[in-house]
């Protein structure tokens, strides 16, 4: 096939017209063996007189400006004298400027500048070019150590900005008041699905653990301050303050109460006071007129007489020690005052200190996991909790239970994948778009794409551009060397090399001399017949109508 480009060649006063094949430019060229300079538009290149009519060899250079980042070059030509797109010989190392400095369609890519540490914590980075900024760039799988404090292997997570997060567990457990995220949901001694600081247990007083009260963890450790009911007639010290039924809440509360108080006319006394059984004291009301209160000799009873001789305290309380006696003229004696979980008359004998502890069926109603107190010091067991309910997780103490996670809390942080919603459910945090999939960048449930290196890209290749898997580019090379190869010319992707041409391709309509095979290489494209002469590439019989008159030298001199 035959192209457009033509070279007009003066011998002598005759001009010959040459037609060329597409891809070669040829023109006159004298003397033989001259150098000169030579153009295809605005491409240049160079040209040896070895024949009249000699191929430009192209340089590369050309005539064509382009700019790139704001520096000025020219645009490559390649060995057929064709403009390259894309090319500029601006093109340089990259630089951090948010500039495709050296062409390979990235920005900034691979610029770094040793390592940085943004909080002065240890979540150390390495200085990165990004969008023209020299910013701290952190791993994701960035992480601090932390100490004993969380019973076990923690860590704590770099944050993008350098910042650390909490302590968490390696391995998840039931959440503790210790400061740290032990079921690894995210936040620091909580209630599953709640704030931090939210973990509740029961208050513990001189007598052991305080059923119904809650106190909850700040800052690492249960506070002090103590939340419980008001006391009740029930053998528990309900207020959590050492006692138990004080303030005479179980007066009258006959029938849930472990002492039954006497009355005045159980005892047959009609005055004075006298003691309950119970701690308490009795008053029996007083004497009509001329009759005094143990008058007639006994106590507590109306009678005529001149008058009442108390008994003794030491006789009046001779085998109690707490609560009051009577000393039979209308008065009475304190025996004494109860300590501990004790109360009198508490372990069923009146005006004695004693306890009668719960049975642990009372203990444990309403309760099925943790430990209550029996009343008197001891403690029962009322079962364990099984995964993932914990003892109090419902927000209820001594009860098992487990509130879920939000599926804003579980995915906090994450956006693919699934994750647990701490009570044996899950929630899907989303999906992935190609060239990322969930955790390929190294964090579980987070989306990304961990890049080949440049080494493993461009491995076996040694020009243009290739993928680095992650929707970025990197460059194997720049132009190719070979003076006729170009990236891709072998016929194998991102390799220089060149493809010949077929002995037809390269002759065309030619007969008879050599033909270039734009790869360096030349073809035979056939011999004249006897009695005719390779003109231009085709045969002609007269041999005298191509020389010009004035023609003494050359290939066709006379």
């Amino acid at each position: 096939m035959l192209c457009n480009l033509s070279r007009a060649i003066p011998l002598g006063m005759v001009g010959l017209l040459l037609l060329l094949p597409q891809g070669e430019a040829r023109a006159s060229c004298f003397p033989e063996g001259a150098v000169q300079q030579c153009s295809s538009g605005a491409c240049l290149g160079t040209q040896v007189c070895d024949t009249y009519w000699s191929a430009c060899e192209f340089s590369g250079a050309s005539t064509q400006s382009c700019s790139v980042c704001g520096r000025s070059g020219t645009v490559t030509c390649d060995s057929n004298g064709d403009l390259i797109s894309g090319t500029c010989s601006a093109y340089g190392p990259e630089v951090c400027n948010n500039c495709d400095d050296d062409g390979d369609g990235s920005v900034d890519e691979g610029l770094t500048d040793g390592a940085c540490d943004p909080q002065g914590n240890g979540c150390t980075g390495t200085k990165t070019c990004v969008a023209g900024a020299w910013v701290c760039v952190i791993p994701s799988n960035r992480q601090l150590t932390c100490g004993s404090q969380c019973g076990g292997t923690a860590y704590r997570q770099c944050n993008p900005d350098g910042s650390a997060g909490p302590c968490t567990r390696v391995t998840a457990s039931a959440e503790a008041c210790n400061g740290c995220d032990d079921d690894r949901d995210g936040v620091v001694d909580n209630i599953p699905g709640q704030g931090p600081d939210t973990l509740v247990t029961s208050c513990v007083g001189p007598n052991g653990p305080c059923a119904g009260s809650t106190r909850r963890c700040a800052g690492g450790s249960w506070s002090t301050l103590c939340t419980a009911p008001a006391e009740q007639c029930n053998g528990m010290d309900d207020d959590c303050d050492g006692q138990f039924d004080e303030d005479g809440v179980c007066r009258s509360d006959s029938l849930s109460c472990q002492c039954q108080p006497w009355t005045c006319a159980q005892l047959g006394l009609n005055c004075g006071s006298v003691p309950d059984g119970c701690g308490g004291t009795l008053n029996c009301g007083s004497c009509p007129a001329g009759q005094t209160c143990g008058g007639a000799g006994t106590p507590n009873v109306c009678g005529l007489g001149d008058g009442c001789i108390p008994t003794p305290m030491s006789t009046a309380c001779a085998g109690k020690n707490c609560g009051t006696a009577v000393d039979g003229c209308g008065g009475s004696y304190s025996c004494g005052t109860c300590t501990g979980y004790n109360s009198c008359g508490g372990g069923g004998t009146p005006n004695m200190c004693g306890c009668t502890p719960m049975a642990q069926a009372a203990a444990c109603t309403g309760r099925n996991c943790g430990t209550v107190s029996n009343g008197c010091g001891g403690t029962y067991s009322c079962g364990t909790c099984t995964s993932p309910q914990s003892c109090g997780g419902g927000g209820t103490a001594n009860v098992c239970g487990c509130t879920p996670l939000t599926q804003a809390v579980a995915c906090s942080g994450k956006n693919c994948g699934t994750v647990s919603n701490g009570c044996g459910g899950t929630y899907s945090c989303g999906t992935c778009t190609s060239p990322q999939s969930c955790g390929g960048g190294g964090t579980a449930n987070v989306c990304g794409c961990t890049p080949v290196s440049q080494a493993v890209a461009c491995s076996g290749k040694n020009c243009g551009t290739v993928s680095n898997g992650c929707g970025g580019t990197y460059s194997c090379g720049g132009a190719c060397t070979g003076y006729y190869d170009s990236c891709g010319g072998g016929g194998t992707p991102n390799v220089c090399g060149c493809t010949p041409m077929s002995k037809a391709q390269a002759c065309g309509e030619r007969q008879c001399a050599f033909a270039a095979t734009g790869c360096g290489g030349n073809v035979s494209c056939g011999t004249c017949p006897s009695g005719t002469v390779c003109k231009a590439g085709m045969c002609d019989g007269d041999i005298e109508s191509s020389r010009g008159p004035e023609e003494t030298s050359g290939p066709y001199s006379r």
